[in-house]
């Protein structure tokens, strides 16, 4: 594996020995649990749109200085074609009544449709299937979410009802989610980069997130903490790994933000693209690193986004509250 930068030029010796350093420290703090080793595969072409929008002609090493910016967000903030209609999901806060009859809906959906059926049954309880398949329920869902003890816990159960619908893929949700996939798999990283089976224009993001894992992502197999408040409100729960569970599927909130990409390997080129912000550090700075991640500049950041496909952003506090600001 060459290490080179988002121009795609090698590494200095001394550059590189910081790099190497850092991710000893990082893989060590995952084996103690205190960060989880993320990894998401992409197509070029859709982390392209997403940064420079449709129509835009970019350079390689242009791509990569954005994608060290802007991050790599949720299909919710980037262009959608349908979002003028969206009655529910507006928002990545959003809790509203048309937001819960959607996920209701789409839950039902996902457990009627045939190309589902297989993993439905083998992941889901008869109480859980038979509950979301029943219409008239739908009530009683937004009665139980509504009647949760704060509005806190009321996202939560909305974020744990969304994971498995971002699991299902199409049938379940897509252009409306605020969640990204990524897994604990390399593997599974590259079979989803892959455009029609060939390696030629697959990336796959090396990113973390410091603990407590789920103030900055969704996986009921990781932690329960979304789930007992699901429980505490009487819903039927599902198999914590989701529809897919040897996908190991972590779904991160919003975004993969920019101060947690390590950076984005090339597969088919063997190289790895180090982010541009963990060039230059130094090891009293890997502690500090490995719970805020890296030190990022974005004064200009409002500006600046006008220029990419995204129609909005969000941002976090790392205490598990996100905001989203429209372009």
């Amino acid at each position: 594996m060459e290490y080179v930068n988002a121009s795609l030029t090698p590494l200095c010796s001394d550059n590189l020995n910081k790099f190497h350093g850092l991710m000893k420290f990082i893989r060590e703090k995952d084996k103690e649990g205190e960060v989880l080793l993320l990894f998401r595969g992409e197509e070029q072409r859709n982390v392209k749109r997403r940064l420079f929008g449709v129509d835009s002609k970019f350079e390689s090493g242009e791509m990569f200085q954005r994608a060290f910016y802007f991050g790599e967000k949720a299909r919710h903030f980037s262009v959608d074609h349908s979002d003028g209609d969206r009655s529910a999901l507006t928002d990545i806060n959003d809790i509203s009544d048309h937001t819960l009859e959607f996920i209701f809906e789409r839950i039902a959906n996902v457990i009627n449709i045939p190309e589902r059926r297989y993993h439905v049954l083998k992941n889901t309880s008869s109480k859980f299937r038979e509950y979301f398949f029943e219409p008239s329920n739908r009530r009683d869902f937004l009665e139980r979410v509504n009647g949760a003890h704060t509005s806190t816990d009321k996202l939560k159960v909305r974020d744990y009802y969304l994971y498995w619908l971002h699991t299902a893929g199409s049938p379940g949700i897509r252009l409306e989610t605020h969640l990204v996939s990524t897994s604990i798999e390399k593997r599974i990283a590259r079979y989803f980069s892959k455009v029609k089976k060939s390696t030629k224009d697959n990336f796959i993001f090396h990113y973390f997130i410091p603990k407590p894992f789920h103030l900055h992502a969704i996986s009921p197999w990781l932690s329960d903490h979304h789930q007992l408040v699901v429980s505490d409100c009487g819903l039927p729960t599902y198999k914590s790994l989701g529809l897919y569970p040897n996908q190991k599927e972590v779904a991160v909130k919003g975004a993969l933000f920019p101060h947690f990409i390590l950076g984005v390997e090339l597969v088919a080129e063997k190289k790895f693209v180090v982010n541009s912000h963990a060039q230059h550090i130094h090891e009293y700075q890997y502690e500090e690193i490995s719970k805020s991640g890296f030190p990022i500049d974005q004064t200009d950041f409002a500006e600046r986004i006008f220029n990419t496909g995204y129609i909005r952003w969000v941002q976090t506090d790392l205490n598990g509250n996100f905001n989203q600001t429209d372009v």
